[in-house]
């Protein structure tokens, strides 16, 4: 559930957040 958490305010507070998750993923 935290990893939800940390996505969700990645991606509002940058569109490069979605960059990031992917490599976490």
């Amino acid at each position: 559930m935290a990893e939800s958490e940390d996505i969700q305010p990645l991606v509002c507070d940058n569109g490069t957040g979605m960059v990031k998750v992917s490599i976490n993923l």
